[in-house]
């Protein structure tokens, strides 16, 4: 017998359901719960401010290898939803930051995201990536890999480029939203 306390859900999980979930599901993909679809070596330095969960996450890259083998492919969706309910998108991309040549290849890879996004089966994902710019989120992120040197500095005129394209600055650690 299931006692009262196994009916409550924590502040901390997400609902059986989110809109990120069935918005994946809808573009033909799967979900994962929580951040689950982000490489584990990745989970320490993706952080969630308080007042947030994580609600579901897609591996976009895995999805597509096959069928888009020679694309420069974004890596992972990841659905939030604050305390109020509002759920948002947010697409995060590891990759090395050690010269500005590592621009183009973010850049490449964020175009062939946006791309996605504006197709017909993504629009809820669209939808969900403009909830967080309206929360005045920056909605693609880009996550320095552990090891690697940042070597992109905030005021260069490669940072002005990923501005430009809506892509945060490479971080060492993404707090999220």
């Amino acid at each position: 017998m299931a006692g009262k306390a196994g009916n409550k859900k924590s502040a901390a999980q997400p609902a059986a359901q989110s809109q990120f979930q069935k918005a994946v599901v809808r573009a033909g993909m799967a979900s994962k719960t929580g951040k689950s679809a982000v490489q584990a070596a990745y989970h320490s330095q993706v952080v969630l401010r308080t007042g947030y969960v994580h609600t579901h996450s897609v591996d976009l890259d895995t999805h597509f290898t096959a069928s888009e083998p020679n694309s420069a492919r974004w890596d992972y969706g990841l659905g939030l939803r604050t305390s109020n309910g509002i759920e948002m998108a947010v697409w995060l991309e590891p990759h090395p930051a050690s010269s500005g040549h590592e621009v183009d290849k973010m850049l490449s890879k964020l175009a062939w995201l946006k791309g996605k996004l504006d197709t017909t089966p993504f629009a809820e994902l669209r939808s969900l990536r403009d909830a967080a710019a309206l929360q005045a989120q920056f909605p693609y992120r880009w996550l320095v890999t552990p090891t690697g040197a940042i070597c992109i500095s905030p005021n260069s005129k490669e940072a002005r480029r990923l501005a430009l394209a809506g892509l945060d600055q490479p971080r060492r650690r993404v707090q999220l939203p």
